[in-house]
C-alpha cells in the first residue's frame, strides 16, 4: 500500500513537471532581451516572442517583446509570422512573431532583400500616431507586393502605425493577419491588405500591312477593265 501511494506521489510530480511551461519574459526598447526562462505559471500553453525592427524615418528602432501566452498557438496552426514592409530606398518595417512552445525559438532577422528589380508598383508612405500619410510611389523588388497595414501594440495605443509600400508578405500571412483588428504576437493589426497591383502599362504593338507592287498593279488592272467594260455596254 505505501508503494502505491510513493508510486503515486512521482506520477503526480512527474505530470506536474511536463505541465510547466517556462517561457522568457522580457520587453525592450532598443536593446536585446537577455532575461532567462522562467516558469509561466497555471493556464499559459504557448511562449511568444516578438520583435520590430524600423528604419522609419531614418532613424533605427528596435523592439522586443516576449512572453507566456494562452492561445495554443501550435494547435492552431499559427506559429509564425515575418515579414517586411518597404516605404522608401532606405526606410522600412520588419514585424515578425512567433510561437515556441517552451522551446528555443529561431532566429527572425530580417533577410536581405532581392535586389532585382520587378513590374510592380506601390503607393508607399508611412504614419505614426497620425492619421496622415503622404504618398509617393515605389518600384518593388521581384517577389514583392502592394500592401496597406495598420497596427498597435496591445495596451500601447499610443504607437500606432500605418504603413502602405513593397512587401514580402507570404499569402498565409496575408490571411492570418487580414481579419479587422487580428491579434498575434501582442499586436493589434487593425487592418491588412495584399495586393499584387502593377501600374506599368505594356506597350500595344500594331501591325500594318503595306501592299507590294504586284498587289497594286492587279488592283489597278481590275479597275481599268472594269471601266472599259461600263463602256462597252454604255455605247
Amino acid at each position: 500500500m505505501k508503494g502505491i501511494l510513493i508510486a503515486g506521489v512521482f506520477a503526480a510530480f512527474a505530470i506536474a513537471v511536463i505541465d510547466s511551461l517556462n517561457c522568457t519574459k522580457c520587453e525592450s526598447f532598443n536593446s536585446t532581451c537577455h532575461e532567462e526562462a522562467s516558469e509561466c505559471g497555471d493556464g499559459f500553453s504557448s511562449c511568444v516572442e516578438s520583435s520590430v525592427n524600423s528604419t522609419l524615418g531614418g532613424s533605427l528602432y528596435l523592439y522586443q517583446n516576449k512572453f507566456c501566452s494562452k492561445d495554443n498557438c501550435i494547435e492552431n496552426k499559427t506559429t509564425q509570422v515575418a515579414f517586411t514592409v518597404r516605404v522608401s530606398a532606405n526606410q522600412s518595417y520588419h514585424f515578425a512573431s512567433q510561437c515556441c512552445q517552451g522551446e528555443t525559438c529561431n532566429d527572425t532577422n530580417p533577410d536581405s532583400p532581392s535586389q532585382a528589380v520587378g513590374s510592380i508598383k506601390c503607393s508607399s508612405c508611412y504614419s505614426y500616431n497620425t492619421t496622415t500619410c503622404q504618398e509617393t510611389e515605389l518600384l518593388c523588388y521581384e517577389g514583392e507586393q502592394c500592401v496597406h497595414i495598420i497596427t498597435i501594440p496591445v495596451n500601447r495605443s499610443e504607437n500606432r502605425v500605418e504603413l502602405k509600400g513593397c512587401s514580402d508578405i507570404s499569402q498565409s500571412s496575408c490571411d492570418i493577419l487580414s481579419p479587422v483588428n487580428t491579434t498575434f504576437g501582442g499586436f493589434i493589426f487593425q487592418s491588412v491588405q495584399c495586393a499584387n497591383v502593377s501600374t506599368t502599362t505594356q506597350p500595344v504593338t500594331v501591325t500594318t500591312t503595306t501592299p507590294d507592287s504586284a498587289t497594286i498593279k492587279a488592283s489597278f488592272a481590275s479597275v481599268v477593265f472594269g471601266s472599259l467594260l461600263l463602256l462597252k455596254l454604255l455605247f
